[in-house]
């Protein structure tokens, strides 16, 4: 009978793919949960490793014959992007009674492998083998092998993609402009809420998964002003102010904000606490309402995120306020969006038209 790794601390579904792995694996997730590692980390190991225990199987190998070789056969496989199957919990509402009962709904995806993809990929096994060998289970650690035997990809800065101020404007604008469309059904509260969830990325920086994790007990009034209790990565925590818009943005929210058993700041159209995923549509909505050049036509708010921190340095803020106010654990991380602010380049660039 197959074994059921059960954690309250993580989603059903993250339980069910943890439950397959070998039962040291399922003591290295254990250790993450321990640990305090985020939901969203051990998320993140779970479908990594999910891909790595596929493979084996369908390779006919498994984790101690794993070696440099079939780790590089695993890595370009998944190179070029891949398909995974997850079962995710969805609620269904009875059209007869109305009732509201959960439901298991198989689903495939098609996963673009990105540069940051591709090495999260790499650096999760290189845990998880590091703590094989520590524990005993493994006697050599393959990912060793495999990074020695390896050429480094070179590393490619990108400029991170971000909104203009006006641009901001308009996507702000674009939530009132979606809601009055004919066509568009929704409740007087969603409207508020999604103007809320906006400003709050733009005026906050959060995070996606940590938007999605506030609680009503995340929100503390102050005076006329509102802040936020953000927990990020770590589990570390951060109080961020709220400006003007976004306190009003929110308190209109929360006036309307339906009556619910669930804790969570931020609800679905069922009442319950919002998902990344539902978090996401809402910016694509508001984006294509803007209409945005194609720049800014593939925002996500991740993006909204990057907005936020180069607005900040534009207005000439310190950049390890900007740090602490986005959670970076490190400047460097933050010092990206110097590349995008450059007065003294700027200037250069504007002195040359003397000479043309």
């Amino acid at each position: 009978m197959e074994s059921r790794f059960v954690s309250r601390r993580l989603p059903d579904n993250v339980n069910r793919i943890v439950s397959r792995f070998p039962e040291e694996v399922q003591d290295f997730f254990l250790e993450m949960i321990s640990a305090e590692r985020s939901v969203q980390t051990i998320a993140n190991y779970a479908y990594d490793f999910d891909l790595f225990f596929s493979f084996l199987e369908s390779s006919g190998k498994t984790l101690e014959q794993t070696d440099a070789r079939l780790l590089k056969r695993f890595f370009r496989t998944v190179e070029n992007g891949y398909e995974r199957t997850v079962r995710v919990k969805l609620p269904r509402r009875d059209a007869r009674t109305g009732e509201v009962r959960d439901e298991w709904v198989e689903r495939k995806h098609f996963r673009i492998n990105s540069q940051s993809g591709k090495q999260r990929k790499q650096a999760s096994l290189r845990s998880l083998f590091r703590y094989l060998v520590k524990t005993g289970v493994l006697s050599r650690d393959p990912m060793e092998e495999y990074e020695d035997a390896s050429l480094k990809a070179r590393r490619r800065k990108k400029v991170p993609v971000f909104l203009t101020r006006e641009e901001a404007a308009r996507l702000i604008s674009a939530v009132d402009a979606y809601h009055r469309q004919k066509g568009v059904k929704s409740a007087g509260w969603m409207e508020a809420r999604d103007l809320a969830v906006i400003l709050l990325f733009l005026s906050t920086g959060v995070r996606v998964s940590e938007l999605v994790d506030l609680d009503m007990t995340s929100v503390q009034a102050d005076g006329d002003s509102w802040r936020i209790i953000v927990t990020g990565k770590g589990g570390k925590q951060r109080v961020l102010m709220l400006n003007t818009k976004a306190s009003e943005a929110l308190r209109r929210y929360l006036a309307m904000r339906p009556e619910t058993e669930d804790n969570a700041l931020f609800l679905n159209k069922l009442k319950r606490r919002i998902s990344r995923k539902g978090v996401s549509e809402i910016v694509k909505k508001m984006v294509r309402m803007a209409g945005l050049p194609p720049k800014a036509a593939a925002i996500s708010p991740h993006k909204l995120r990057h907005t936020l921190a180069t607005l900040l340095l534009m207005n000439g803020e310190n950049l390890r306020v900007v740090q602490e106010i986005l959670g970076h654990s490190s400047i460097q991380t933050t010092q990206i969006y110097t590349h995008v602010i450059n007065t003294e380049k700027d200037q250069a660039l504007s002195r040359l038209e003397r000479l043309l």
